[in-house]
């Protein structure tokens, strides 16, 4: 009877529970970061990285989950079924935690972007040959126009696909006939709007 007991090992103390809870954790840990990954990845690289972290252990870990229910049904049909829970909580909870961790970066670096933001209104410093004002504090990259400072993009991501960043605009809109104030983003907080487009 003891050697029976040794032999069915709980789903939880197995290889594939390790990989199951550590997938989890870098899934909802990437989309709750989602933000500041996009500073800090190269453009090119972040549908490879969304990739390998979201579509591409989905086989692996399925495939996995069936067999070791196959070998062990008494206990392993857990696996398969938690598996597939989470794929499908986690898919109406994708917008949330995505807006969430878009939040949380934009609060972490609310200091710096005011900073900037201080600094163009009242410098307003000489751009390139196109008027352009760019640069990078604090690992904050950010662009506007000598001539209008009060317009500022901090760029999160650009690709030739893909942008996302916070734009900070106090120039005030006022519509006239035959035209709207073009939306910018979502409102944040101020003047600061997230927008996140794809071309």
């Amino acid at each position: 009877m003891g050697d029976v007991a040794e032999a069915i090992r709980p789903i939880w103390r197995t290889p594939l529970a390790a990989a199951l809870a550590g997938w989890m954790a870098i899934v909802i840990g990437a989309t709750l970061s989602s933000g500041r990954l996009m500073e800090i990845v190269p453009g090119e690289a972040l549908p490879v990285l969304a990739v390998a972290v979201y579509a591409a252990p989905l086989p692996i870990l399925l495939g996995w989950s069936i067999w070791a229910m196959l070998r062990e049904p008494t206990t392993a049909w857990l696996a398969p079924t938690i598996f597939l829970a989470f794929c499908g909580a986690f898919v109406p909870a994708f917008g949330p935690l995505l807006e969430i961790g878009t939040r949380l970066n934009f609060e972490s670096r609310r200091a710096v972007y005011d900073a900037i933001v201080a600094e163009a209104v009242r410098t307003r410093a000489l751009g390139g040959p196109d008027g352009a004002v760019i640069g990078v504090r604090d690992g904050v990259r950010y662009r506007y126009r000598a001539d209008r400072p009060g317009e500022i993009d901090f760029i999160w991501a650009r690709s030739g696909a893909f942008a996302e960043g916070i734009l900070y605009d106090s120039s005030p809109c006022v519509g006239r006939p035959g035209m709207l104030c073009a939306d910018r983003g979502e409102l944040l907080d101020g003047f600061y709007r997230h927008y996140r487009f794809i071309f």
